[in-house]
Order: structure tokens, then C-alpha cells, then sequence
């Protein structure tokens, strides 16, 4: 990616809105692991090019501490997904399997802007953290579902926070750059709350509550650790611990409606 300005046309508005219709009309339909290849394939021809300059300029009581944050989750959006990949193909679906592979691409784009962004704010960037490596662990515990919903609780927090720096910093570029990486996130949350619920029909509503109890558990436990290891960039950013998991526990409750709503 280059780190130098040469277009005077804003880069991240070039492929903010087709994808968003994609998936909305994904919303409104039974998981259809086609028209959700059709989705990304769309989107990844849509992925514009990123162009920051060297350096950009920023009150320095809201850049050291989204620098640290946005670290954090530059780690996040880079991994290879393996584990991921190698349940996938459990499936047996070849359209499911290339779903996820360009997911895993998307995530792996976000990482690399992440990374140019980090550098045009004069920060380096950093080679592991201790809340990645949880949600490794956490992920990879059992199967794909498991991984999925685990999955699901680092996009909501990861929309939201995204949502959060899209709407305060002062930058023009980084608010389309962030508001870019939110509409993704919007429909990875879709895409994957769809294929869960095909997976969980024939589960009873027992089994389901239950799921639905401990899947909880662990969003609201990782709301709070996520506060409390963020929040001089909440801080930063004018957004208290109340207004995160509220806006966070929105998605959170939308993805769960979508995941067990009744046939």
C-alpha cells in the first residue's frame, strides 16, 4: 500500500455502498453460502486502495492511546486462520470454503490498513498480546460453531470500536478509512449469524437457551476486560464504559436474534 496522497479523489469512498446493498439483500434471505461467495467476490473487486500520508497530525492525548488500541487489533486482523479454514472444509461446502477464505482475506486487509494508519501516526506496530491469544484459545476450544460465536463477540466489539474512531477523530481520511472497515464488519456480522442459524435448527430450545446463556457470559466478560484494557481510548474519544457496551450489547443482541430466530 502506499503511503503517500496522489489522488485528489477520496479513496475510501469508492467501495462504500455497493457493498452495503449486497448485504442487505443477504439480510433478507435464507444463508445461501452462493450469494455470499457472490458478496465477497463483489466486494474485494470493489476494495479500493489505501493512500495516507507520511504522517498525519493528531492531539497527542488521543493518539498515543488509539495507536496502543489500534495495535492491538492490527494483531487481531492479520492471522492466517487455519483452524478456521481446516473446519470449514468439515463442511463439505466448496462455496462455504472460499466464503471464508475471503473473509479471512478481508480481515487480513483490514490489518494491513491498520497497520498503514499506525505508521502515519508515527507508532510501530507490535507482534503479539495477551487478548489475542485468548481469543485464540477461546476459539479454538471445539468446532466451527464454537469458533464462530467466539468469532461473532470480536466483531461486534471490534464494529463498534471502529464505529466509535470513525465518528470522533477529526481526520477526514481516517474517518472513511474506519467507516470502510465498519460496513465490512457489518456484513461478516450477517454472514456469520446467518450460517449459525442453519446450524442450530435442529437443536431444541433447551439446547439453544443454553447456548445462548454461556454465549452471553462470555460477550459481557469480554466487554469488560475489553473497557478496562481500552479505556484511555475511550476516554480519548469522548465515549464512556456505559455508552461502549450499550452500543456494543445493540449488536450483540441483533446477531443473537438473527442466530436463533425461529425458522
Amino acid at each position: 500500500m502506499s503511503a503517500h496522497t496522489t489522488d485528489s479523489k477520496s479513496p475510501a469512498m469508492v467501495g462504500m455502498q455497493a457493498p452495503l446493498a449486497i448485504q442487505s439483500e443477504a439480510d433478507d434471505s435464507p444463508f445461501s453460502a452462493k450469494d455470499w461467495l457472490s458478496y465477497f467476490q463483489h466486494n474485494k473487486n470493489l476494495r479500493p486502495l489505501v493512500h495516507l500520508p507520511d504522517l498525519i497530525e493528531m492531539e497527542e492525548h488521543i493518539r498515543a492511546p488509539l495507536i496502543r488500541s489500534l495495535q492491538k487489533f492490527q494483531i487481531g486482523e492479520t492471522g492466517e486462520g487455519k483452524h478456521l479454514k481446516k473446519f470449514a472444509k468439515r463442511i463439505g461446502d466448496q462455496d462455504y470454503i472460499q466464503c471464508i477464505d475471503l473473509f479471512i482475506r478481508e480481515e487480513q486487509a483490514h490489518g494491513q490498513v491498520l497497520a498503514e494508519v499506525i505508521r502515519s501516526l508515527d507508532g510501530t506496530l507490535i507482534t503479539w498480546h495477551w487478548s489475542d491469544l485468548v481469543f485464540i484459545l477461546l476459539r479454538r476450544m471445539l468446532g466451527l460453531k464454537t469458533e464462530i460465536f467466539i468469532l461473532l463477540i470480536a466483531e461486534v466489539v471490534g464494529k463498534c470500536f471502529y464505529k466509535a474512531v470513525a465518528d470522533k477523530v477529526q481526520d477526514e481520511r481516517l474517518r472513511e478509512i474506519f467507516s470502510l472497515i465498519v460496513l465490512d464488519e457489518i456484513a461478516h456480522l450477517s454472514f456469520h449469524s446467518q450460517f449459525l442459524f442453519t446450524q442450530l435448527l435442529s437443536k431444541t430450545f433447551i439446547k439453544k437457551a443454553l447456548v445462548h446463556y454461556f454465549w452471553s457470559l462470555i460477550f459481557y466478560t469480554a466487554c469488560f476486560v475489553f473497557i478496562l484494557d481500552h479505556r484511555k481510548t475511550l476516554n480519548a474519544l469522548g465515549v464512556t464504559a456505559a455508552e461502549f457496551v450499550e452500543r456494543c450489547s445493540r449488536e450483540f443482541n441483533r446477531s443473537a436474534v438473527a442466530v436463533f430466530a425461529e425458522a
